[in-house]
């Protein structure tokens, strides 16, 4: 069975490499797993990709918008799907999204729930018209569910809740982000973010 193709297009690389590790720790293969940090570097890699999936920034101030960027894609791979991140997201801009076709607009930063649950969403909604995708997922039903909890072997897996140690005091998480691919949490009183990697479990 042909890989599925994904197409990551986002000028952060921490996003490029948290997507990349979502998508391969879900049985994807990461063969047909490729990135890009520009629309236009997109472009020239869809070409000979042809990506059934396209994860990608608005990039509201290219030539070549995340919109237009699938338009394109679509043109060669009629099947293809398509989702966008945005960090300004507006009624406007999710009414374009809608009438493109976009399985979803996430506004940046999200959390590390947020993107999971998105995609698990859009994978359902992909699978009922794309035959090679469907095929792909029905194949991996025994070993990896789409449909689960998707969470990278890299990551800490920090949830709301969760209690742990910063700087020797016991602290409850609030929120866990994803900003700028990097990992960071806010924890109960407290009004700003921390990296995730100056707290532990306790």
């Amino acid at each position: 069975m042909a890989a599925i193709t994904f197409l990551i297009a986002d000028p952060t690389a921490g996003v490029q490499h948290f997507m990349q590790k979502l998508l391969e720790n879900n049985g994807f293969d990461p063969t047909g797993i490729k990135t890009a940090s520009t629309s236009q570097e997109a472009l020239e890699i869809a070409e000979t990709l042809k990506p059934d999936f396209l994860l990608t920034d608005w990039f509201a101030n290219e030539s070549v918008t995340g919109i237009d960027l699938f338009h394109s894609i679509k043109k060669t791979n009629p099947y293809c799907h398509f989702a966008l991140l945005s960090s300004d997201v507006n009624p406007a801009q999710e009414q374009e999204a809608r009438d493109a076709g976009a399985l979803f607009l996430l506004a940046k930063p999200f959390t590390v729930d947020e993107i999971r649950s998105e995609l698990r969403r859009a994978m359902d909604q992909a699978v009922k018209t794309h035959p090679r995708l469907s095929a792909h997922v029905q194949a991996q039903a025994h070993a990896t569910q789409i449909t689960t909890a998707m969470q990278p072997q890299n990551m800490p897996q920090y949830k709301p809740g969760d209690q742990v140690l910063y700087l020797n005091r016991i602290e409850t998480i609030k929120h866990v982000i994803l900003r700028r691919g990097e990992l960071v949490v806010q924890l109960q009183g407290m009004s700003g973010f921390i990296e995730a990697t100056k707290i532990k479990y306790r």
